[in-house]
């Protein structure tokens, strides 16, 4: 078989653009539903945390690299990241645009719920997770302390 015509960046896009609309696409089935989409959030999470393993006993700044990653991975932008090994805190920007979420018949309070995935990953790897949002930036914490409620 010949190689595909394809170029490496569009094969970035369209692997980009199919995994966030494939969350997306599970928020909106759980508001079709009348359900909440956290118990599947939440699997998510925990289905997906022991592929993280290899970061067990590492710092908080370290994990923040690959959690940014993966936000970078479904379309954001990184604004800001700093931290060590203690506290690590990642600003991302437009993920999910504002052109995708009204594709999906989503606000950003629905969307936003997506986030919730990193918590039993950071859990798993002994870390406390947050995060907010400041209208197009969220804002990722991971913590060895506990995090104060906002």
């Amino acid at each position: 078989m010949s190689e595909h015509p394809f170029t490496l960046d569009q094969i970035r896009y369209q692997a980009q653009d199919q995994a966030l609309a494939f969350l997306l696409a599970s928020i909106v089935y759980f508001k079709e539903q009348g359900c909440s989409p956290l118990p599947f959030i939440a699997s998510v999470g925990n289905t997906l945390a022991p592929r993280w393993k290899d970061l067990q006993g590492f710092g908080a700044h370290v994990v923040m690299e690959h959690l940014a990653l993966h936000v970078v991975a479904l379309g954001g932008h990184i604004v800001a990241m700093t931290g060590d090994d203690v506290l690590s805190c990642a600003t991302l920007s437009h993920i999910p645009s504002t052109e995708i979420l009204k594709s999906f018949a989503l606000s950003r309070d629905d969307a936003d719920v997506i986030w919730d995935v990193f918590q039993p990953i950071a859990a798993s790897l002994y870390l406390w997770y947050a995060w907010s949002r400041e209208q197009d930036e969220v804002t990722f914490k991971l913590s060895r302390t506990r995090l104060p409620i906002v």
